[in-house]
């Protein structure tokens, strides 16, 4: 039995109706936070900082909700707007663009680690699309605990259930994930206490693993065909027996192409894996080796025998506003996301003793997201129209251990992705171009393909899989003799270093192995896929595709997928590739409005050349995660995302070498690119400094560094762009 179980709309409804909450709207939410601002600032004799400017706003919020500077025509079109309540119907409507799920998935990436070929490319099947999914959410601005229950309660094959991926992170290793988990929803550090009782902290190596028999029983590192254990069960009856020893022996090597369509793309809780204590486990209150049973460390307390089901108590009892700790750390991260520093520092490390720099503004915030039903987008709706956001940023540096009283944001510098998407919107005139959202047609046709020869190859019983494999083996012992011979000629030549005779082996290799694998196609992939057809259609299955072998050239391509007989129900979705052409079109559109805009001459060598540039300057979150080794983004500071929020935010030599000496600052004044388009533009010397000084920082130059330019004696632009690019204004958010 679980108790007790959480509902999180019970709960809000109840603190409605004694009043601890209640619905507002934003103006009145961010009146009150700014209340509560001002009157701890009364207590400690302080005075809230100045109204920032339009032209400091502007930069700041597009670079706070959408990741990037605002272009020339952004900032134009917001400074001449008269009405009153501007700054508002900016913020929404940067909310309600696309570039504010692009730049919210980087804070996700980060703290979930999302890579798009986890794992070292062994997850790569799982982590393509559950980067997809995480995006998907944030577009759909799903409610954090349900995302965060979808996430912990996440099982299946990938093909139906992209949440998986949040278990395939930590491919193999549970314990690992059960700390990451802690760490990213509960800001609690526990990893010390899975070796022994926390040096720091008053958390037990029991209660790290009684936390974690509640995941454990979700195996990630599923690599075989369904009815494997089984068919091995047979092998090892047969193998007893002196006429079919030999016919087993090539068992592995058939199992593992089979793998080939599963591997790493499943989640499941098996029952049987029961989590036990180590070896060397020396407290007093059980022995090494015993089963634990899964139990809640802290908030209300949750028992339950160690079964499949334990899962979904964790997710409820981790995500209940009742848990003391879930919407406390939401809360604290997305205030250090809008003010550059958390309630609480740091914002993963909380004690029982831990005390907000104001206690009474963190609890304000937490029911206020209590009663928004965790709605992210919302929550910060209300973050930045607060008079406290909309003040001048606090240039000095803020001590750790300070308490800070947030009478303006922090001045802080961009993050790797927001330094590297500003440089992509000085060259983009449209920076956040028409994009199909959702995996790509490659990736789709993969999933389709392994998703269907998984589901036919578990319609096969144990004994069918095990009579197919007998004659599969037959194809392997067939090739045997010339495989070693071809092999031991492969070494030698290894050894002589004939590259030329090397190749030429290792595709006749190539050649016989395709052809044992042929066998494995014809007495159980095809028999598998023929069932799958008559269980969906109940017909009979047509004649199977032949087996074409494949050319020279075409064997020296890896991963050669066979044509099987199509099954209703397992064709890629046709509206993906046709969603893709309608966004090449539709991105064609906007270069031609571009170019009737700046008045180009050529407008077919605009839209080419514009082409390429979205191309080459895809936006951060459309890029690989993390971007390759060498990257401007990985220069300028980008997670690695192996670790949680491990991105670097402080300044460093190569990311200065990169701003001075790279091919950013050629590429930001190629032919048509934004920053180049303006200034073009402009009639008047005097008129192109304005120009470049309102693209890059949002603001026209002052008096004195008018006065600095024309001492300098230079002319060139681009000596004025490379001076600004360098400087503390451009790459700091203020």
């Amino acid at each position: 039995m679980i108790t007790p179980r959480f509902v999180s709309l019970s709960l809000v409804a109840l603190l409605a109706s004694i009043g601890l909450v209640r619905a507002t709207d934003t103006n009145d939410s961010a009146a009150q936070i700014d209340a509560l601002l001002a009157a701890d600032w009364q207590a400690h004799k302080l005075q809230g900082n100045a109204p920032a400017s339009d032209e400091t706003f502007v930069r700041r919020v597009h670079l706070d909700i959408v990741g990037r500077i605002p272009t020339l025509e952004e900032t134009r079109s917001f400074l001449a707007d008269k009405a009153e309540n501007k700054r508002a119907l900016l913020i929404d409507r940067l909310l309600a663009s696309d570039g504010y799920a692009q730049n919210l998935f980087h804070f996700w990436a980060d703290l979930l680690r999302v890579q798009s070929r986890a794992n070292g490319g062994q997850g790569d099947m799982t982590s393509k699309p559950f980067l997809e999914h995480v995006k998907k959410r944030i577009r759909e601005n799903m409610p954090y605990d349900v995302f965060a229950r979808e996430l912990l309660t996440a099982q299946g094959k990938v093909w139906d259930n992209p949440a998986i991926g949040y278990y395939m992170r930590d491919l193999g290793m549970p314990l690992d994930n059960l700390s990451n988990t802690m760490r990213v929803f509960l800001g609690t550090r526990i990893e010390c206490a899975q070796c022994h009782n926390h040096p720091f902290d008053k958390w037990t190596q029991m209660q790290f693993y009684q936390m974690a028999a509640f995941t454990f029983p979700l195996e990630t590192n599923f690599t075989g065909i369904a009815a494997q254990d089984e068919t091995l069960k047979l092998k090892r009856e047969a193998e007893k027996k002196p006429e079919l020893k030999s016919a087993t022996q090539n068992f592995g090597r058939i199992f593992e192409n089979l793998g080939d369509f599963v591997r790493y793309s499943k989640v499941q809780a098996v029952p049987a894996r029961l989590l036990k204590l180590p070896h060397d486990y020396k407290y007093d209150d059980a022995k090494p080796h015993d089963v634990i049973s899964p139990a809640t460390m802290l908030g209300d307390q949750v028992k339950c025998e160690p079964t499949g089901e334990t899962v979904k108590a964790f997710a409820e009892w981790m995500t209940s506003p009742r848990n003391p700790r879930f919407t406390t750390v939401i809360v604290n991260r997305l205030w250090k996301k809008a003010f550059g520093l958390g309630l609480i520092e740091p914002v993963d490390e909380l004690f029982d003793n831990t005390v907000a720099m104001n206690p009474a503004l963190l609890k304000h915030l937490e029911q206020l997201v209590i009663a928004s039903r965790y709605d992210v987008k919302a929550f910060l709706r209300v973050l930045y129209n607060t008079k406290a956001y909309q003040s001048e940023a606090t240039t000095r540096e803020i001590a750790a251990g300070e308490t800070y009283h947030f009478t303006g944001p922090v001045l802080r510098r961009m993050s790797a992705e927001q330094i590297y998407d500003s440089f992509v919107t000085l060259i983009h005139a449209t920076p956040d171009l028409p994009r199909r959202h959702g995996i790509d047609s490659e990736m789709a046709k993969k999933i389709v393909y392994r998703g269907k020869l998984s589901d036919a190859l578990d319609l096969l019983t144990a004994q069918e899989i095990f009579d197919g494999s007998v004659k599969a083996s037959a194809a392997y012992d067939a090739i045997a003799e010339r495989a070693k011979v071809l092999r031991t000629d492969y070494a030698a030549a290894q050894k002589a270093k004939d590259k030329p005779l090397m190749e030429k082996l290792n595709l006749e290799i190539r050649s016989l192995e395709f052809t044992a694998r042929t066998s494995i196609h014809d007495h159980i992939v095809v028999p598998a896929v023929a069932r799958l057809y008559t269980t969906k259609t109940g017909k009979p299955a047509p004649p199977p595709i032949p087996v074409k072998k494949p050319s020279m050239d075409e064997l020296k391509k890896p991963g050669q997928n066979r044509e099987y007989i199509d099954v209703p129900g397992y064709d890629i979705d046709q509206a993906i590739p046709r969603e893709e052409q309608q966004a090449e079109q539709a991105r064609d559109e906007v270069f031609r409005a571009e170019a009737i805009r700046f008045k180009v001459a050529d407008e077919e060598a605009y839209v080419k050349a514009r082409r390429e540039q979205a191309r080459d300057w895809p936006r951060a979150a459309d890029l690989e995660s993390p971007a390759p080794r060498g990257h401007y983004l990985r220069e300028f500071g980008q997670s690695d995302r192996d670790l949680i929020d491990n991105a670097n935010h402080e300044a460093s030599m190569p990311q200065a070498l990169v701003l001075m000496n790279s091919e950013l600052f050629q590429g930001v004044l190629k032919p048509y690119t934004q920053l180049r388009l303006n200034i073009e533009a402009a009639k008047y010397p005097d008129e192109q400094v304005d120009v470049v000084y309102q693209t890059m920082l949002s603001r026209h130059p002052s008096a004195d560094e008018k006065a600095a330019w024309s001492r300098s004696g230079l002319t060139s632009m681009e000596d004025l762009v490379f001076a600004l690019l360098n400087t503390q204004q451009f790459i700091f958010v203020k």
